[in-house]
């Protein structure tokens, strides 16, 4: 039965060996997909990956595992934090699509039912999806990735962001309606098909 979070959090606070890199290993994936979609740059993700676990391994011995916070929850907001001070600093490169296109693939083929004639089909409606969600602002851009990559709750991007809830929604709400706008009539099925956007 692995280790829970919370107890990888105490052995660390407790000064166990190796407890951190359990963490790191078990979150490193999570934080590397949303710093990619914030930030639409395999390279910055990497950094703003390795910026996080350090501000994450400065302030965990601090962290309240009883606290109102899930660890994911905070997690996310400090990679979102990282992330919006790295796109200050410097002026957003174009994504890099067909990593983003690779990884799904690679999720599509993983399924047990996959079948190869819809995989194609549902890698281009991806794409498609994704490179319209990389033309809304960071605002818009950072609720559909934390809702649609990370599968947050609408709670949960509220606390990742430190946004309240009703802001959340609209943005969410404002978001769609862009990605309709952007997507076209031709399209419209595609967002609701892949991850949920309507």
């Amino acid at each position: 039965m692995p280790v829970s979070t919370q107890d990888l959090i105490q052995r660390h606070q407790r000064g166990q060996p190796g407890a951190f890199d359990a963490l790191f290993e078990r979150y490193k994936d999570y934080v590397y997909r949303v710093a990619f979609f914030i930030t639409r740059n395999s390279g910055d993700a990497e950094e703003a990956v390795q910026d996080t676990f350090i501000d994450v391994l400065r302030a965990l011995p601090r962290y309240d595992v009883d606290g109102p916070a899930r660890f994911e929850t905070w997690l996310y907001r400090v990679t979102v934090n990282r992330c919006r001070s790295r796109l200050r600093r410097k002026r957003l490169p174009s994504a890099d699509w067909d990593d983003v296109v690779d990884l799904i693939d690679r999720v599509v083929n993983g399924h047990p039912n996959h079948q190869p004639e819809g995989a194609t089909i549902s890698r281009e409606q991806k794409k498609t999806l994704w490179q319209a969600v990389d033309e809304l602002p960071e605002t818009h851009r950072a609720v559909v990735v934390l809702r649609y990559q990370s599968g947050l709750s609408y709670e949960e991007i509220a606390e990742a962001l430190e946004i309240n809830l009703g802001t959340v929604k609209s943005r969410l709400y404002n978001a769609h309606k862009k990605l309709g706008g952007l997507l076209g009539e031709s399209l419209a099925g595609v967002a609701v098909a892949v991850g949920g956007v309507q």
